[in-house]
């Protein structure tokens, strides 16, 4: 296969010539060669300088999966502003990452631009890999009940909680597994002298001004739905207006008055999430499982003796069922248009290259490069253990956005980690999977939101801020909640509405047995 062809882009060039990379990338007319077939990519780029079309990985890749590869790498902090712009002009490349399930990029789903895959992608004698993407998931992004495009797999059951395992054990303290127990280590963190150094200095849980995290978790484990609920009427409607949001709201507010979580959680910015983590000052983080393993490493080098622990949950009480919030299991997904895959045929070579990218082979030499040359094995547990060399690590570096990874091998390469919350992160991952509480309303776009959504989410943000702070009552929060109806919700609520009794992919009468179990969440 010839190399001249290709022109990679990175992420240091310059915008004009990233328009005009954009402009080439694509064809509206000609087919695929299938005899030597030749795929245009456009993908995110994380790195300054992303896999070069010479570099050894990228040849060995392209080897596997029988193709050549032309990948546009569009850096990721504009790249949702690259895909409008290819689909402002009809100029695309064979296969495109769309980041995110924007309005416009909707609006091409329907009216044709991308292939639809919803039946195609389940032939499994076709498409093995392909075959076995998550029914949940491909409901999350799918447009109107059908599927347009290959997501980039994430975990499920990211969400958990950071916590100081050795101020748990100095305190006689185990993993919190309710609420109530949960509220009491944060009372000992901030009361109970966690550190030993006999002083008052400590408190129990760091928020940040990115509240949504904390508070969603919090209100999953007393019984909210996920983002959008099921009401009395059996109609959806957001997790504000059912009453384990407002038991979480109302925890906080607690934990707030009493001193458990900082005071200056209303400005302190998410880029200094670890910080009072890391100096000792605080205890506990609800975000992602994977935080734990991040700031376990990093505090190897401030406080050796410190010990990190991780949890998925609590549950409300003891006689409650456990309840996880899930992430939407993708990082966006894969679409073919068809101004540039005009045949069924260029279609299924485009998506044989992707199924052929979920594969164990392909998945390792994107995330890992070559056996012996980019890294070493160690076993048991089948590391990979990463040549710590600039250059080798270039010849890969970004690949990993390419690749699917929605397919987990047992016999898989695994990251090498120094400490030992690594493995129990994996633990949190899998045992979160058992308990995710899904979004009924994921796949489903109102267009006030798509308009009005900065404004009506800011009227919500700042009612749950101040009432945690003390600043509002309880009517008051009451009130913003029917200032966001008046604003534009109601109309959000209506068109979402809509939209899900259009959806006949959904079992609507499996969605109506969740109305029997909605509190909803009124004014006293």
């Amino acid at each position: 296969m010839t190399k001249n062809w290709k022109k990679v882009l990175t992420a240091s060039l310059a915008v004009a010539m990233l328009a005009g990379s954009l402009a080439g990338c694509g064809s509206k007319t000609a087919s695929i060669d299938p005899e030597n077939p030749v795929i245009n990519v456009m993908t995110k780029a994380f790195n300054p300088e992303p896999a070069a079309a010479d570099s050894p990985v990228m040849q060995e890749l392209e080897k596997y999966l029988g193709v050549d590869l032309n990948f546009t790498w569009v850096p990721s902090s504009n790249y949702d502003e690259k895909v409008t712009a290819a689909m402002g002009s009809g100029e695309y490349p064979h296969i495109m990452l769309v980041g995110s399930r924007s309005s416009s990029v909707i609006q091409n789903c329907r009216s044709g631009s991308f292939w639809d895959i919803t039946d195609i992608v389940t032939d499994a004698s076709k498409y093995p890999n392909l075959a076995q993407m998550s029914e949940e998931i491909k409901h999350n992004y799918s447009v109107d009940g059908k599927v347009y495009g290959v997501y980039r797999g994430r975990e499920l059951g990211r969400a958990g909680v950071t916590i100081r395992q050795d101020w748990l054990d100095k305190l006689g303290l185990g993993i919190p597994t309710t609420v109530d127990e949960f509220y009491n280590v944060l009372k000992q963190f901030t009361e109970g002298d966690p550190d030993g150094n006999g002083q008052k200095d400590t408190y129990g849980m760091i928020i940040t001004n990115y509240l949504t995290g904390p508070l969603d978790n919090l209100a999953i484990w007393m019984g909210s739905p996920n983002q959008w609920g099921v009401d009395t009427e059996g109609k959806l409607a957001p997790d504000y207006m059912f009453q384990g949001y407002k038991d979480a709201l109302d925890f906080l507010r607690k934990c707030y008055s009493e001193g458990l979580i900082n005071k200056d959680m209303a400005t302190m910015s998410s880029d200094d999430w670890n910080e009072q983590f890391l100096s000792g000052q605080a205890g506990v983080i609800i975000d992602v499982a994977d935080r734990a393993r991040r700031v376990a490493q990093n505090l190897l080098g401030i406080n050796p003796n410190a010990k990190v622990g991780v949890f998925g949950y609590v549950k409300k009480d003891a006689a409650s069922e456990p309840k996880t919030l899930p992430t939407t299991g993708y990082d966006g997904f894969y679409v073919f248009p068809k101004a540039a895959v005009p045949t069924e045929e260029d279609l299924d070579i485009c998506l044989t290259v992707l199924d052929k990218a979920c594969d164990m082979e392909a998945a390792d030499l994107c995330n890992y490069g070559i056996l012996d040359r980019n890294y070493t094995v160690e076993e048991p547990g089948h590391f990979a253990v990463k040549k710590d060399d600039a250059a080798l690590t270039k010849e890969y570096a970004d690949l990993n956005q390419f690749a699917p990874g929605f397919i987990t091998y047992e016999d898989g390469l695994q990251t090498k980690y120094d400490t030992d919350v690594a493995e129990k992160v994996q633990e949190v991952y899998e045992e979160n999977r058992l308990y995710t509480v899904a979004n009924p309303a994921e796949p489903y776009v109102s267009d006030t939101y798509s308009t009005k959504g900065p404004q009506l989410d800011a009227i919500i943000n700042e009612a749950n801020t101040k009432y945690i702070c003390g600043q509002i009552s309880e009517a008051d929060w009451f009130a913003q909640r029917d200032r966001w109806l008046q604003q534009g919700g109601q109309q959000v609520i209506d068109e979402t509405n809509a939209a899900f009794e259009a959806d006949t992919s959904v079992d609507k009468a499996a969605v109506a047995e969740q109305a029997a179990q909605a509190v909803m969440a009124n004014p006293s």
